[in-house]
């Protein structure tokens, strides 16, 4: 809601609502759909219509790939994945020419540093409204949470952030949310709440 109302931009939603033990669409299609027709069909529908909306994009834009995580809830931050491995942030190995915002990368002057973990990274800015969140200003290595006394684990982006963001190819670039259960409980609050710190990023990055 925050995306519609204060950018004039094309904002697409797709959402599978399939449970993943029938499909998993962040998979290549033959994992993802076990050579089953209707899954199939599924699978091909779905990355179908991201193919659709990226057609509408003319110039730069941005993929979020949105998902909801339980298997390490003591680490309990948001986690934005731009293909880069837990190893390689947590050793500050940062390749903006791996990384699912490449095209971005490539066409500012701000270094991968700033992009991913810094201030005006989507993590800084979620940052800046109260949420722990990863990687970002106060946690630009997974290992952190270690420190702390939590698991420190991370995901990096999947099949679709590879997929479908700029490091193989194209000027669309495609960050992967991952939600903590507690985010998701009263999304009717977060959800505007966050949607700020994206439609900054937007703003900053994607006039």
């Amino acid at each position: 809601k925050q995306w519609y109302q204060r950018r004039v931009a094309i904002t697409t939603g797709i959402i599978s609502k399939l449970h993943r033990s029938k499909l998993d669409p962040n998979r290549d299609r033959e994992n993802a759909a076990q050579h089953d027709p209707i899954a199939e069909k599924a699978y091909d529908n779905f990355h179908g219509c991201i193919q659709k909306a990226h057609d509408l994009v003319k110039g730069p834009g941005l993929q979020f790939d949105i998902h909801g995580y339980r298997t390490h809830a003591v680490d309990n931050w948001i986690e934005f994945g731009y293909r880069i491995s837990t190893g390689d942030l947590n050793a500050d190995r940062l390749n903006a020419s791996i990384s699912s915002i490449r095209a971005l990368a490539g066409r500012t002057n701000a270094t991968i540093e700033e992009l991913i973990r810094g201030k005006t990274s989507v993590g800084g800015f979620a940052e800046a409204l109260g949420y722990r969140t990863v990687p970002s200003p106060r946690y630009p290595r997974p290992s952190i949470g270690k420190d702390e006394g939590r698991e420190g684990r991370y995901f990096r982006g999947g099949y679709i952030t590879q997929k479908w963001g700029s490091a193989e190819k194209g000027d669309i670039d495609c960050i992967q949310i991952e939600f903590p259960q507690w985010t998701r409980d009263k999304s009717e609050v977060h959800g505007p709440k966050f949607g700020q710190a994206i439609v900054k990023f937007l703003n900053k990055y994607y006039p």
